[in-house]
């Protein structure tokens, strides 16, 4: 792992997490203000962001990005694309600065199967009418839980 320093218009330096594989993160002090945002739409996601980040959490490489110092930090619900700065001193457990590139809903344990192999194991007309038998139960009586994966603005 390489830790590239930067030095800043303050007299300390903040070093640049650069690695070749996953980094095991500590829990570390972050504060609100020194998340930076590519879209202003992921802001209300920093949260989650940020509560994983204090409890400490493994930083994966992403392999699209070939620069070494862009990574996946797995939340609850969303996968964040991020560069970390940690203030001087190695030890890894203040983040002086974070830069968010992106936000995305988490498909951790999602499967995909694609191909034909258990294509005989579902029958698209069976399989739509169940759908619509559901839909045609509308009951606003407020029993049914609603969930909105969106937060509230």
């Amino acid at each position: 792992m390489a830790i590239r320093k930067l030095n800043t218009q303050r007299t300390d330096a903040r070093l640049l997490l650069e690695s070749d594989e996953p980094v095991e993160l500590p829990p570390a002090e972050i504060e609100e203000g020194a998340v930076v945002v590519q879209f202003d739409s992921m802001r209300p996601f920093l949260p989650e962001l940020l509560e994983t980040l204090r409890a400490g959490t493994i930083a994966e490489l992403v392999p699209v990005m070939i620069d070494g110092s862009t990574f996946a930090i797995h939340t609850a619900t969303r996968t964040f694309w991020v560069k970390l700065w940690h203030a001087n001193g190695g030890d890894l457990t203040r983040i002086e600065r974070a830069q968010v590139i992106s936000c995305l809903p988490s498909t951790r344990g999602l499967q995909v199967i694609v191909g034909d192999e258990d294509e005989d194991d579902f029958d698209d007309e069976e399989f739509d009418e169940e759908v619509f038998d559901d839909d045609d139960d509308d009951d606003d009586d407020g029993d049914a839980a609603h969930v909105n994966p969106q937060p509230e603005s």
